[in-house]
């Protein structure tokens, strides 16, 4: 009879931390077998991960899942396989869920597989075929060691491959081809490897460093490169919730090569959103649908945690929103196809 207390208690938990943390639109979303949605949505702050559906703007849903992790970071979602990638950091690992598409919205996910703890405050996740490379974040619980752990995910099992030491700090990063973009954290510049995982592991330099004029602090990046557009974050100053933007360089690969290393691409050479109607202070997450022409921001320090949907802009400017959901702890985003 106690078991089945204790049961009953951690449902009635579970059903009022979904309730606390719904979204402003409609979550009535499609769940076991439906379309979801395809904008994904982590949080630092609860054990929960929502999809968004934008694909009507007048009738905009979102579902709810739980997850193994109180605190999260890094997301991914592999369509094919219906399975979500998460950087765990209440159990320093990565974690994969599978069964997205055939579950109800407001239940706990399946966890398939975990890593070891191999990390401390981890943050950003790439994807390059079968390969996760998770970032980590220096900080004092790992001797202040900024480090990517890169594992193979091969048949929905975790392996750790090998640990590379880049000689800065880490956050966001994304491959492009071969190439891995990642933000130095706690300066304007982003860094470039141009085959980060053709090395063996230890310590890795950057092919390229360069200065993205007109940021104070970068935290995340999203490349689009059929657009050739890149995406850079500006939280600003951490302890602000006004002072963040959006910076976005078209021609990207132009104006990189332009710059070289150690070079800078100038505040003339991009777009940048910020300002008081933005409801930008710490934007850290960012991505971009093409078919729509919108960018979506993980918006932290904001009302708790927002989802953050603007127009893509055609000169820089003080922009309105298109659309706002609250999502409390909001930490990173990921768009499926």
């Amino acid at each position: 009879m106690g078991s089945f207390i204790k049961q009953i208690g951690l449902v009635i938990v579970t059903s009022l931390i979904f309730i606390s943390c719904g979204s402003n639109s409609s979550n009535d979303g499609g769940t076991n077998g439906e379309d979801i949605g395809n904008i994904f949505v982590s949080s630092n702050t609860t054990s929960i991960i929502s999809v968004f559906n934008f694909s009507d703007l007048e009738n905009i849903t979102s579902v709810q899942f739980g997850t193994a992790s109180n605190d999260a970071d890094g997301i991914y979602y592999n369509s094919t396989t219906d399975r979500l990638y998460l950087v765990s950091r209440s159990n320093n690992r990565l974690e994969i869920y599978d069964g997205l598409t055939t579950s109800l919205n407001g239940t706990n996910l399946n966890l398939l597989a975990s890593s070891a703890a191999d990390f401390t405050n981890g943050r950003k996740l790439a994807v390059s075929g079968n390969t996760v490379l998770v970032a980590q974040d220096a900080a004092a619980s790992n001797d202040q060691q900024n480090r990517f752990y890169a594992y193979d995910v091969t048949g929905g099992t975790i392996r750790l491959i090998t640990t590379y030491d880049p000689q800065i700090n880490l956050w966001d990063m994304q491959f492009h081809g071969e190439k891995l973009y990642a933000i130095i954290d706690n300066s304007d510049s982003l860094a470039v490897f141009n085959n980060i995982l053709a090395n063996q592991g230890g310590a890795v330099n950057a092919d390229q460093k360069v200065q993205i004029e007109g940021i104070l602090r970068t935290h995340a990046l999203y490349y689009d490169e059929v657009e050739d557009i890149m995406f850079m974050t500006d939280i600003g100053e951490a302890s602000s919730d006004s002072d963040g933007g959006i910076h976005i360089i078209q021609d990207f690969s132009t104006k990189l090569s332009a710059a070289g290393d150690r070079g800078t691409i100038s505040l003339s050479d991009q777009i940048v959103i910020s300002g008081t109607n933005t409801e930008l202070g710490n934007p850290v997450g960012v991505s971009y649908d093409r078919s729509s022409e919108l960018i979506y921001v993980a918006e932290r320090a904001v009302e708790g945690g927002k989802l953050i949907v603007f127009r893509m802009p055609t000169a820089s400017g003080n922009e309105n929103p298109l659309h706002t959901e609250k999502n409390s702890g909001t930490s990173a985003i990921y768009i499926g196809d």
